[in-house]
């Protein structure tokens, strides 16, 4: 469907990718991957067409679309649910045909293609997704300019889905999504009909996604089947034996060499070492594994230490003229507590960090922090009040104007800020070059306690990984705010729940979350149904519960098989030997069984929930 032909892209005349082949083939699920700036985004530029290669082609399937998220935040006053439906640019055509008085031949034609594309129930579908992605049935009329940037960019990712497309392009999609949404896209993405490449740097999120991985690194594009975590493997064998090879090869060579310095000059070994010398000439050198420069270990020294009580809520009320967010909570943080705070979008997470904080003060009672503790704070909104003129190293000697150079200089070392970098204005830093000057200056203090929302917003996985293995040595106590799921999954030992009003501890891990999540949208959704008209079930006698379990066991064995059933066909399609072994109808046929599998796993899947919620019930 779209294949790359020995592509370079130079970026003020250095190469940013060179001769690179990349074959992507009718419904596969792939992952861009590559630390930040190594030209994931030029690349999808030149998919796009946006931006022309240097050397080498790329073509596109004749017929064949591309659905990708516009980056630009949109000044409108357009309604939300308009703003999305015109991500189907056919749709709109059709609608205004079909919008004309005259009913000719072409007007007939538009409604037999509206019915085709099923255009008639896309302000449905439009709604669904927005609902997915967070927004309520009060917002669908409002208009785009009413909210805020993130949130637009989220309405920028519904009108991309709304696209009917054959190849989608996702930038970094969970970014501006908290959690539940993050939940949902996976879910969605997992159904789509067409093929995508996503960039991501969220591990989880890239494993319950995509069936391929495509790796940039030094300029090229490398190829590996799996999700992230089978690249992971892949990759690091891929390096061993790279590293075995080149070791290998250099005993060889330094053999060879040392033979024509010794033998150069005697007639009776010239001509040997004449062949020698050939052989050196026309052998393939294999490149050695080079570890990437910016690769570093992130370090936040242990506080000394302090009492067991950091701080308590006592009675703590909190909200908005039109929404209470908490009433009378009752909190406590002892040393060496790692909290996590899960909740639905809007239910107050970050509003609890910045009580817990003192950024803002409680309605009514009292949030107490122990004396002589040290409280660190991380946010994305403080990254805007960096001082963009100034150099880390700057920021840092405001911090501690009594230490040495040196001293300051090896600190931010440890933060991937050494070298040039320490010396350089904000102004020209990266997002993660920005969050990692962030982190270097909350741990300066040596903090007792860390209040962290979010800190790993516009790090790539490298720098995740790095953050993850830090707060997994830090001894003091963590409270954490994240959709990374595999930093909650490593650094918590508690989960919270925000909702309704309350702060409670959760009774379960991720997995039981992501099925509490579930059950509160399937309950919204039955909700909203009753509201708008839909006569209730009549009531009937509850099921048994050993039944209901019995069902529920049957089922998962069924949904187990279907999903083995649905890896071997997505393995298939990924691989390229399918469709040069294969013919037109066979491929056809596979692709029929992928579809008719992701229907069968979805049913399967919403019948589970109902048994759950029944379970829950009775």
């Amino acid at each position: 469907m779209l294949s790359l032909q020995s592509l370079t892209y130079l970026q003020a005349g250095i190469p940013l990718l060179q001769q690179c082949d990349l074959q992507v083939f009718a419904g596969q699920r792939i992952g861009l991957t590559g630390k930040n700036g190594c030209g994931k985004s030029t690349l999808f530029a030149l998919i796009r067409g946006a931006v022309k290669p240097d050397v080498g082609e790329i073509s596109l399937q004749a017929g064949k679309a591309i659905a990708f998220v516009e980056q630009e935040i949109a000044e409108t006053n357009q309604s939300v649910i308009d703003f999305v439906l015109d991500g189907d640019v056919e749709l709109r055509q059709l609608e205004g045909i079909l919008a004309q008085a005259e009913h000719d031949s072409v007007w007939f034609e538009a409604q037999q293609r509206m019915e085709i594309i099923d255009g008639y129930s896309a302000r449905a579908r439009a709604a669904q997704l927005l609902d997915g992605l967070g927004f309520t049935s009060n917002a669908l009329q409002q208009p785009v300019n009413q909210f805020s940037g993130g949130w637009r960019m989220r309405l920028n990712l519904a009108r991309a889905l709304m696209r009917r497309a054959d190849l989608l392009l996702l930038d970094e999609p969970t970014n501006h999504l908290d959690l539940e949404a993050i939940l949902w896209l996976e879910r969605y993405l997992s159904r789509y009909p067409g093929s995508f490449i996503v960039v991501s740097h969220d591990r989880e999120f890239l494993n319950a996604c995509v069936d391929r991985i495509i790796h940039i690194y030094d300029c090229r594009i490398e190829s590996y089947t799996g999700n992230y975590d089978d690249f992971e493997r892949a990759r690091a064998e891929r390096l061993q034996q790279q590293t075995q090879a080149y070791q290998q090869q250099q005993k060889q060579i330094a053999h060879m060499e040392d033979f024509v310095r010794r033998f150069r000059a005697k007639a009776t070994k010239a001509k040997q070492a004449q062949s020698r010398i050939k052989a050196l000439e026309r052998l393939t050198r294999i490149a050695p594994v080079y570890m990437d420069n910016d690769c570093f270990r992130l370090q936040i020294d242990a506080p000394e230490r302090g009492p067991d009580v950091l701080l308590r809520t006592h009675r703590m009320s909190y909200g908005y003229a039109d929404k209470p967010l908490f009433k009378k909570v009752d909190l406590i943080i002892q040393t060496g507590s790692r909290i996590a705070v899960l909740g639905p979008n809007g239910a107050g997470k970050s509003t609890l960090i910045k009580l817990l904080t003192g950024n803002i003060k409680p309605d009514s009672g009292e949030v107490e922090v122990s004396a002589d503790i040290r409280v660190g704070y991380f946010a994305q909104h403080q990254l805007e009040h960096l001082d963009i003129s100034a150099t880390p190293l700057q920021h840092l000697a405001r911090l501690a104007p009594d230490q040495n150079e040196l001293t300051l200089r090896k600190f931010l070392g440890r933060f991937g800020l050494g070298g040039d970098d320490e010396n350089r204005p904000v102004a020209t830093f990266s997002g993660g070059e920005k969050s990692r000057l962030a982190l270097a200056l909350l741990a300066w203090k040596k903090p007792h306690l860390l209040l962290l929302d979010e800190p790993t917003n516009h790090l790539d996985l490298d720098m995740r990984d790095a953050l993850t293995l830090a707060l997994e040595a830090y001894t003091g106590a963590v409270i954490l705010v994240s959709h990374d799921r595999s930093l909650v999954r490593a650094i918590a030992e508690e989960l919270w729940l925000v909702d309704s009003g309350t702060v409670q501890l959760f009774d379960g891990d991720l997995d039981d979350y992501k099925r509490w999540v579930d059950a509160k949208r399937a309950q919204s959704l039955a909700g909203s149904h009753t509201a708008a008209g839909t006569p209730k079930p009549k009531q009937v006698a509850r099921p048994n519960k050993r039944a209901l379990l019995s069902k529920q066991a049957k089922l998962e064995i069924t949904m187990s098989t279907a999903q083995k059933e649905l890896a071997e066909a997505r393995r298939q399609l990924a691989d390229p030997s399918t469709y040069t072994q294969r013919t037109r109808a066979e491929i056809d046929q596979l692709n029929a069984v992928h579809v008719a599998l992701e229907q069968k796993i979805a049913d399967l899947e919403e019948t589970w929930l109902e048994l759950e919620m029944a379970l829950e019930a009775s």
